[in-house]
């Protein structure tokens, strides 16, 4: 066997084992993990590879048996004992990498001295790499039978290997194989041009030439872009035209989104190695178990309700999940009524399909074990922690549901979850307690998901350039080098674990670490092969943000700089904008050949106002409400689109906003007084207030419970407190009984439309007379105020639909729960210190039915409006007869909900030019 030996070749290389030369038998590119996977099977010292997260575990639990309280490490085990498990073994396998003895080497340091304390305890520890590779070297200094004829080192300069890499080649040569030292294995070509920036750049990082200014001559570029997406057309233009089978791409960790462009330009990809610990397998486990904690995460849980594949049955998870999305709280009556509703769609199908008693009997046992896992459970202080028998159930359950999706749907990713379950099982184990604290699982779950997992359909596709992921896997010449992604990496700096004395001790006994320094160098200089190893070109590819944060330019290119550019106009001849491209039908460093074609311009449609359908589509619908009336006098199209053409907005199911949120909270306070009894003092209304307050909020507002949400939910529980105060004692005086609360009505409105209501609270007065007070939460009470100075559509139709006379008008309100105001028409049974002047409700009625009236009559002969969008901006295909150019048919009444619509594409008022 022939092996090429290079630092960083154990994973994808250019040139591969055969380079340009024929196929041949028995020779090898790789790195030093591989070159110990190759002895290993030589020599006979196979086994099968464990996890590192099973090793921390075996530490955490020996560290737990060894802990007096009085040990180095006591305090920080005590504070979280899975890192300091993690930082320890990583000391100890430093240590061992070196040839460290802890029965020989002691004395060095406390530290030194509490490792070997440590690892002496452990005899039938689990093996990791240190402990592989040692046995190895041992087992080369007994015997020599080995199947390696050659090696052949590519790396330029071996002493920015790790010592034991150093030490490992030279047993290799005392045990007869032959190491040759070749920096390039392929034959350079003559340069085209000697004089082009590439080769000076080449010139001066070797030392040859000082520093000189570049002619701006393509052969050197810097590629521009504020978004990846202009990057990502140059490089795939660039690739359509230029790129040969002698192109090496270095593509970093590649992107989903550049993988897309690839596919659409029908290019192969070039895979996505970036993993990820939140793909929604991988996520159930930890949602899960965040689910378990106080304060109650209703965050947490909708996720664990929506995310695809979730767990929980499907015909009670979507009833949930609507209910956290309108009252995001957990055990409430919705809630449960939710689950029972999906348990009984369950009955019904499974007693359709006609099964035993006794097949019918497992499966409701089933469900129910599903539920009580998933939904019905008891919830945990964080510091206190969760029962060790629980969270072990947990994490069976999860495996146990990974294993049978894998069975149906044979997707690999349910292997790795199933993985991740018994891991952090062991990882617990070793914990040794009866109660996991949040701190303690949070370390375990980090440490076992890791970086996550990769996409297993995202995975490179053959094409014509050669594809690395590092400049270090590049070590052989190339004519075109492409670096995608020439970012600076956001990986903070590595800790030095060892002080001076240290290691000025461990040198002393022949135990050589790492020098800091090396790794950087190490780096450093495999960053300069993409320069050095081009002949052609050397193409840079940096966007200025990338997923939409800016990241910074990779340090190579100060090199660069300070070799070729060292003024700013320099630099510019060697950097182009990528959007440039689409400018000019010929650009660098295309040439002739690389011709952009313009396409066709086509206009945007332009915002329509006036909608023309035929006559007798949009009908009035048997049942209206409040609602729908509003939205039909205030934008005709909206109306249309939502209840005649059924177009509804996409239904991405989330916690409600703060304000949907505290009012209903506040309604349920509200009617639940309301409904124990009518008369309370002052003092009474602040306890009792405060008191379901606290019972509903788990239920109907949970956010408010997470600690950064204190201050929050005590101001809004005085604020709360406060205005039911005022609302009983405004009430009281004036005499009025609340004799209905969520009172439901319903009257014609014409021949063909019955209108509906809920009527929040409805009493009588004094004077015998019907009230109406509609309770409202807002952060701008004022803007109810101005709707009774105008036109409160609400209170005009909730009143002509409690009114008995039509000529009779009844005292209203709106009443705000934020703050305990009263906003009323003017009413000899209702205090004067609140009305308000404005149109009377009986005007306003009539404003309302004429403007619905005038409307449905439009919608009957085909003209939809939509009032929002200027009239200067109308384009009409057909003008309706007897109508004039410039005539608009409608007079809104109300002003267009546009700052709250959902159809703004459609209606085109997002093209309008402010």
């Amino acid at each position: 066997m022939n092996i090429i030996l290079g630092y960083w070749l154990d994973s994808a290389a250019y040139p591969d084992a055969l380079g340009n030369k024929e196929a041949s038998v028995g020779k090898v590119v790789t790195g030093f993990n591989g070159l110990v996977g190759i002895l290993e099977t030589q020599l006979g010292l196979t086994s099968p590879r464990k996890s590192e997260n099973i090793r921390i575990s075996e530490w955490q639990e020996l560290i737990g048996k060894l802990d007096t309280g009085k040990k180095l490490f006591s305090h920080s085990f005590k504070t979280d004992s899975w890192n300091t498990a993690r930082e320890l073994l990583r000391r100890r396998d430093e240590l061992v990498l070196a040839g460290w003895d802890p029965a020989v080497h002691v004395g060095g340091s406390k530290w030194i001295d509490t490792l070997a304390q440590l690892e002496l305890a452990s005899p039938n520890k689990t093996w990791g790499f240190p402990d592989r590779l040692r046995a190895l070297m041992k087992r080369l200094k007994e015997q020599g039978q080995l199947h390696i004829d050659t090696i052949t080192i590519v790396d330029e300069d071996e002493t920015l290997w790790d010592p034991w890499s150093m030490e490992l080649v030279s047993l290799l040569k005392k045990q007869g194989v032959q190491v040759f030292k070749e920096p390039v294995s392929v034959e350079q070509p003559i340069p085209q041009n000697r004089s082009s920036d590439l080769s000076l750049l080449q010139s001066v990082l070797a030392g040859e030439t000082a520093a000189k200014e570049a002619q701006g001559d393509g052969s050197l570029l810097l590629v521009r872009s504020e978004q990846e997406w202009d990057a990502a057309d140059y490089f795939i233009s660039w690739m359509q035209e230029k790129g040969t089978e002698d192109t090496v791409l270095i593509k970093g960790e590649g992107a989903l989104f550049l993988d897309e462009m690839l596919h659409r330009r029908g290019i192969p990809a070039v895979g996505v190695d970036t993993p990820s610990k939140w793909r929604a397998v991988l996520q159930v486990l930890p949602l899960t178990i965040d689910t378990y904690w106080k304060p109650l995460r209703v965050d947490r849980m909708m996720e664990l309700l929506t995310i695809p594949g979730s767990p929980i049955p499907g015909k009670i998870r979507y009833k949930l999940a609507n209910e956290l999305a309108a009252f995001p709280g957990i055990g409430g009556a919705n809630w449960l009524q939710a689950i029972e509703s999906g348990i009984r769609d369950y009955e019904e199908l499974w007693a359709a399909e006609a099964i035993e008693q006794q097949e019918l009997k497992k499966r409701r046992k089933n469900l129910e074990d599903k539920l009580d896992l998933w939904v019905h459970h008891d919830y945990y202080e964080p510091n206190e922690g969760i029962p060790f028998e629980t969270l072990v159930q947990i994490c069976q359950k999860v495996a146990q549901w990974a294993a049978v999706q894998y069975q149906l749907t044979n997707d690999l990713m349910y292997t790795q979850a199933v993985q991740v379950a018994q891991e952090v099982i062991e990882g617990i184990k070793t914990l040794s307690v009866s109660q996991v604290t949040h701190l303690q699982v949070a370390r375990i779950l980090d440490s076992v998901l890791g970086e996550g997992a990769t996409l297993f359909n995202y995975r490179q596709e053959a094409s014509k350039c050669q594809v690395v992921s590092h400049p270090g896997q590049i070590w052989g010449h190339a004519g075109t080098i492409l670096w995608w992604g020439f970012h600076k990496n956001t990986a903070g700096p590595s800790i030095r674990t060892w002080t001076s004395k240290e290691r000025a001790w461990l040198h002393d006994h022949g135990f050589h670490l790492t020098e800091d320094d090396i790794s950087r160098r190490r780096e450093a200089a495999s960053w300069q092969r993409a320069a050095r190893l081009a002949n052609k070109r050397l193409i840079l590819f940096a966007p200025s943000k990338v997923k939409g944060a800016e990241i910074p330019l990779h340090p190579l290119w100060d090199e660069i700089r300070y070799a070729v550019a060292r003024n700013t106009r320099t630099e510019k001849k060697i950097t182009i904008e990528a959007a440039e491209l689409r400018k000019y039908p010929v650009h660098p460093p295309f040439g002739e050949t690389g011709e952009r074609v313009k396409l066709s311009e086509s206009s945007i449609p332009e915002p329509i106002r006036t909608w023309r359908v035929p006559e007798n589509i949009v009908l009035r619908r048997q049942e209206e409400s409040a609602t729908s009336f509003e939205s039909l006098i205030g934008c005709p199209l909206k109306w249309t689109f939502r209840y005649a053409a059924n177009v509804r907005p996409g239904n991405v199911l989330s916690i409600p906003n703060e304000s949907i949120m505290l009012g209903n909270l506040g309604h349920y306070v509200l009617e639940q007084l309301i409904t124990e009894k009518l008369s309370w003092t002052e003092d009474e209304v602040r306890l009792r207030a405060g008191e379901l307050y606290d019972q509903l909020t788990p239920m109907l507002a949970a956010p408010l419970l997470e600690p950064k949400n204190a201050v929050r939910r005590n101001e809004t529980r005085l604020s709360l407190q406060k205005s039911l105060q005022k609302f009983f004692r405004v009430v009281n005086q004036a005499g009025i009984q609340i004799e209905h609360t969520e009172l439901e009505l319903q009257k014609t409105w014409n021949s063909e439309v019955e209108f509906k209501g809920r009527l929040d609270l409805v009493g009588k007065t004094q004077n015998g007379n019907k009230i109406l007070l509609d309770a409202k939460w807002s952060k701008r009470p004022k803007n109810y105020k101005a709707k009774l100075e105008n036109l409160s559509v609400q209170l005009a139709l909730y009143h002509w639909l409690l009114s008995d006379q039509e000529n009779e008008e009844l005292p209203v309100a709106y009443f705000m729960l934020s703050t305990g105001d009263f906003f009323s028409r003017p009413h000899d049974d209702f205090p004067t210190d609140y009305h308000v002047i404005g149109p009377s409700l009986l005007e306003s009625f009539e404003v309302l039915r004429k403007a619905v009236e005038d409307v449905s009559s439009q919608l009957l002969k085909g003209t939809v409006m939509a009032p929002g969008v200027p009239i200067k901006a109308n384009k009409i295909g057909e003008i309706p007869d007897g109508q004039e150019q410039n005539e608009d048919p409608f007079v809104s009444t109300i002003d267009p909900p546009c700052s709250f619509c959902e159809y703004h594409h459609l209606c085109g008022l997002r093209r309008v030019p402010k």
